[in-house]
C-alpha cells in the first residue's frame, strides 16, 4: 500500500517493525522537514505558556537594578509622593538614594539623569530602568496604578515588575520563546545526531542492515515521533521544559531499544508492502 508523505512518516513511527522498515523511505529533504516539524511540536506548549503568562520576575532580567530598591527608598517614596491617573506628584521634586552599585531616585523635574550602570528613576509619567547587563527600559505608568499597598522593598519590586510586564508582554513572549526554543532545538539536534551516530556504528556488525548514516538518522527521527508528540501534549497540560526534554529523550531510547529487540536491525518481511502488518 503506497502512502504519501507525511502520512508515511506517521504510519512508520507507530511500531518498532514499521520504524525499522520505514528508515529507507525518506530523503534528506524530508528528514529535515520531519526534524523541523518535531521541534515545532515542542514549541507549541512553550508559546502557549508565555502567551497565557500574566506576570514576570523582572529581577531575573535586571538583578542589579532591582537591588537599588530598598526599604529606606520605599519609605521616602510612599511618604512623600502620590501616583494617580498615571502621574506621580509630591515634594521634593528630586529624591536620591545611592547604594554601592547604583542609584534609585525620584525625578519629577525631568533633570538630566546620572550616568549610573544600575539605575531606577521614578519620573512624572514614567520610570527609567537601567541595568549593567545592558537592558534599559522606559516604562509609562498605567492609568489605574497607584502606590497604595506598597510598604517594603519587595512590594515595590513586584509593582515595578507588574508595570514593566504590562508594557512588555510582546518582548517577554518573543524573548523567552526564542530562548527556550533554542534550548529545545539544540537538545533535539544533539539527541538526533548522536543517537543516529550510535545506530550507524552497528553497520560494523554484519547482522545489521543499516548501511548509511541517513538510514540511522531516519530511524532516529521515526523513534522520536511518538515521544515528541507525547512530550508536547504533557507540556500543554503541565509546562516544565525539563520534563518535556526528559520524556522526549527517554521515549526515544525506549523506542530504539524496542526496535532492536523486535528486529535486531534486520528486515524480516516486506512490511512496507503489507499495508500495516507489524508482526
Amino acid at each position: 500500500m503506497k502512502r504519501g508523505f507525511p502520512m508515511s512518516y506517521f504510519w512508520g513511527m507507530c511500531s518498532p517493525k514499521r520504524i525499522f522498515a520505514s528508515r529507507v523511505s525518506f530523503g534528506w529533504g524530508k528528514l529535515v522537514f520531519i526534524f523541523v516539524f518535531l521541534t515545532a511540536c515542542l514549541l507549541v506548549p512553550v508559546s502557549l505558556h508565555f502567551a497565557k503568562q500574566e506576570s514576570f520576575d523582572l529581577e531575573s532580567l535586571m538583578p542589579d537594578m532591582m537591588k537599588q530598591v530598598n526599604d529606606a527608598f520605599v519609605s521616602d517614596v510612599t511618604a512623600s509622593y502620590q501616583l494617580q491617573n498615571g502621574t506621580l506628584s509630591g515634594e521634593p521634586s528630586e529624591t536620591k538614594m545611592e547604594t554601592d552599585s547604583g542609584l534609585a531616585m525620584v525625578n519629577l523635574a525631568d533633570s538630566e539623569l546620572p550616568d549610573a550602570k544600575n539605575l531606577l528613576v521614578l519620573g512624572k509619567n514614567s520610570m527609567e530602568l537601567r541595568d549593567r547587563s545592558g537592558y534599559a527600559f522606559t516604562v509609562k505608568y498605567t492609568s489605574d496604578t497607584s502606590l497604595a499597598g506598597i510598604t517594603n522593598a519587595e512590594d515595590m519590586q513586584t509593582w515595578i515588575s507588574g508595570q514593566w510586564f504590562v508594557q512588555n508582554k510582546a518582548f517577554v513572549f518573543l524573548t523567552m520563546s526564542a530562548m527556550l526554543g533554542s534550548v529545545l532545538l539544540a537538545s533535539s539536534l544533539m539527541l538526533t545526531l548522536f543517537a543516529a551516530l550510535f545506530i550507524w556504528f552497528t553497520k560494523r556488525n554484519q547482522m545489521s542492515e543499516i548501511r548509511s548514516y541517513k538510514e540511522a538518522v531516519s530511524l532516529t527521527l521515526l523513534a522520536l515521533g511518538l515521544p515528541t508528540l507525547f512530550a508536547s501534549v504533557m507540556g500543554i497540560i503541565y509546562f516544565d521544559i525539563t520534563v518535556m526534554m526528559a520524556i522526549q529523550s527517554l521515549g526515544m531510547v525506549l523506542m530504539i531499544a524496542f526496535t532492536f529487540i523486535k528486529t535486531r536491525f534486520r528486515q524480516a518481511d516486506d512490511i512496507l508492502e503489507l499495508g500495516g502488518r507489524t508482526g
